[in-house]
């Protein structure tokens, strides 16, 4: 069984560095969630690297291979307004949610511990 839990606004910095550290190389992708009710799963997979906030603007960085080489994506999520994570069964941490101002949210959804592909 799942569970959601809520970061407290004050403990986001915080936070995102322990998730960072405990969650880095593992397989991620974004789905985005528009509050009008559309959604769109994102093509390109990568690994996670780290996650971190400034105001309320979040970076999330991910690694992938292009032609044999290494690249990097950064991508920047404006107007944060709440941060959740999905446990997976074995209490890892399965899936990050940003939600912004605006009511869209946008989740960073990890390869299962439990159950391998995402």
């Amino acid at each position: 069984m799942t569970m959601i839990k809520t970061v407290d606004p004050a403990e986001w910095r915080s936070f995102l560095g322990e998730f960072s550290e405990r969650n880095r190389g593992r397989r991620a992708r974004f789905e985005l969630f528009g509050r009008t009710g559309t959604a769109r799963e994102e093509d390109q997979e990568g690994h996670f690297e780290s996650i971190s906030i400034v105001d309320h603007t979040v970076n999330v960085k991910r690694t992938y291979e292009k032609q044999g080489q290494t690249e990097t994506m950064s991508d920047d999520i404006p107007d944060i307004h709440g941060i959740s994570v999905q446990l997976d069964s074995d209490d890892s941490e399965d899936m990050i949610e940003l939600s912004d101002t605006s009511g869209n949210l946008t989740a960073l959804h990890f390869e299962s511990m439990v159950d391998g592909e995402n």
